[in-house]
């Protein structure tokens, strides 16, 4: 028993390495021939690791269910838990690559079990080689073809028993946020910056509104509508040069290669009663080679963000009013 647990410990060490050496690779040089954002890393290296790690059990241990099946998304997980424990990733960044990197280790450990059981009298070396190295072979001839742009609306609702001009003050320019002031959300447990303020130089179209966030996270913000008690516009300049590293995972950063926030726009609707129906909307930028699969998390994303800024200016009218 003791001798099998060290055939296991080595394999999910060698598969575990390879792992690693992919992530340093692929980080290397952005904007190059690898990127961790590509089809190359996201895809492709977790079935091949899932290869690597069936065909080592394979040899160094014994044909079976576990080692094509159970021990690649085993792999994968240690090497997840580990990129936050050792802070390589972000929260988020694991949260949004589990559902994908997972099944697709299984998938790689799965074909090469077929492989390894139906072809008995071979070694299988050449099937795991050309495994391990499809991430390499995949990622130069991806980076061939720029990744598409793709814009996104995103807008949030509520109501709020206070009249049009008191919302407006609200939204115009915004006081500090203190903590206990916003909703509990599941972005800001995952480490996002929560909003702070958002002041403005003077009113009306072509005023200059600065939001900050926690971190030293700031986004200039240029009006380009200005109707009191109706609707106030902007468009949203996030400068990834002045936003601190630490605030963001390098792959999500606002105004990056990958992400972008583009424009920002209050709506105020009169219900009649005293109440008014207050809507957010904001345009994003995906630019990733999955923005299907992207675009659903950023929007879940910028819901809770938008949801828990309407959530403050809700508060704060009808505790005043």
């Amino acid at each position: 028993m003791t001798s099998r647990l060290i055939r296991i410990l080595l394999v999910l060490g060698l598969a575990a390495a390879y792992g690693i050496v992919c992530r340093i690779l692929f980080a290397l040089e952005p904007g190059g021939f690898f990127e961790i954002v590509s089809v190359a890393f996201i895809y492709t290296m977790p079935v091949s690791l899932g290869a690597l790690v069936c065909y080592l059990g394979y040899k160094l241990d014994r044909p079976g269910k576990f080692w094509s099946l159970a021990a690649p998304p085993l792999t994968m997980t240690l090497l997840l838990l580990g990129s936050l424990l050792f802070e390589i990733e972000a929260a988020i960044c694991v949260l949004v690559a589990a559902p994908v990197v997972l099944p697709f280790t299984v998938l790689g450990g799965w074909l090469t079990g077929m492989f390894l059981d139906r072809r008995k009298n071979r070694d299988g070396r050449l099937h795991v080689g050309l495994f391990v190295l499809l991430p390499f072979v995949v990622g130069p001839i991806e980076e061939q073809w720029e990744a598409p742009h793709e814009t996104r609306v995103m807008t949030n609702t509520i109501e709020i028993s206070a009249t049009p001009e008191r919302i407006w003050n609200h939204i115009a320019e915004v006081p500090a946020i203190s903590r206990h002031e916003i909703p509990g959300q599941w972005i800001y447990w995952l480490g996002f910056p929560r909003p702070i303020a958002a002041t403005l130089d003077r009113f009306g179209v072509g005023g200059k509104r600065h939001a900050t966030f926690e971190g030293d996270v700031s986004f200039y913000e240029v009006v380009t509508v200005w109707e009191p008690g109706e609707k106030l516009a902007f468009t949203i300049k996030a400068d990834p040069e002045f936003i601190p590293h630490t605030a963001f995972d390098e792959h999500i950063i606002v105004g990056g290669r990958f992400y972008d926030v583009l424009d920002g726009t209050y709506e105020i609707e009169p219900l009649g009663d005293g109440r008014c129906r207050l809507h957010l909307t904001s345009t994003h930028r995906l630019s990733t080679r999955f923005n299907a699969y992207a675009g659903w998390w950023s929007e879940w994303v910028m819901n809770q963000i938008q949801g828990s800024i309407l959530e403050v200016i809700r508060a704060r009218c009808e505790a005043r009013a």
